[in-house]
């Protein structure tokens, strides 16, 4: 019987499934759930909690994010009979988070729902810090951020600032980050592997590099092997 690992990816926030495109057109198992909505004043610990309880993988589980989604992952994983955890663009602790957008996120949680609908007609001088992205990657970050749930990134704005994890401990967790990343600088996280040249989005600028981890991520979950630092994606 042929073994089979589920992989499991979550979006960024104000991002969609439409995020991993460049993934599911090598991994067609990829799935990727949909938000749930966030409780008043619920934790970021909780509403991972609550968002494993829709997950019912298939085979060993490969669970990872970009950016927010990578947090709310790491937390799911310990809800979950997790193999092996990909942070893409993400971090395991706040901190990482540069500390200027950790203020404006402060500040973003006394924002109204409503301003968040209505920042969706400037999206694209909200997306602006993106520069220098390929005209359709913007494009598509536009596209997504329009379409986002404005409930559920104010809620994140107030939940990112006070989330204060714990270690995963016999998970592995394996990291891929972009040396320009403007949000989560490359400096504040210990990534296994940093990709010259790429963003915060480096799943979608810099695929092959991305998806070369997600490929060796599964073939060592597979294989039955721990998944440890400098292995993946090793020569």
């Amino acid at each position: 019987m042929t073994r089979t690992t589920s992989l499991i990816l979550l979006p960024g926030l104000g991002a969609s499934a439409r995020q991993w495109e460049p993934q599911r057109a090598e991994f067609p198992e990829l799935a990727v759930p949909l938000w749930i909505a966030p409780q008043r004043r619920e934790s970021l610990a909780g509403y991972a909690a609550r968002m494993a309880t829709a997950i019912e993988p298939v085979g060993p589980l490969v669970l990872g994010g970009s950016s927010f989604g990578g947090m709310v992952a790491y937390e799911m994983a310990r809800h979950l009979d997790t193999a092996a955890v990909v942070l893409i663009g993400s971090c395991r602790s706040r901190r990482s988070i540069r500390p200027t957008l950790r203020f404006l996120r402060r500040l973003g949680a006394m924002v109204p729902v409503p301003v968040f609908g209505l920042a969706k007609f400037v999206a694209p001088w909200v997306v602006g810090p993106f520069t220098g992205l390929p005209p359709n990657v913007w494009r598509l970050l536009v596209e997504m951020f329009r379409d986002a749930d404005s409930r559920l990134m104010s809620w994140a704005c107030s939940a990112i600032p006070a989330w204060d994890p714990a270690p995963l401990g016999a998970v592995p967790v394996y990291q891929i980050h972009g040396a320009k990343d403007r949000v989560i600088p490359a400096a504040r996280v210990d990534a296994d592997e940093i990709v010259p040249e790429a963003g915060h989005l480096l799943n979608l600028t810099h695929p092959e590099q991305v998806n070369a981890m997600i490929r060796a991520t599964m073939a060592e979950v597979l294989n039955g092997r721990s998944c440890q630092r400098g292995s993946i994606g090793a020569e």
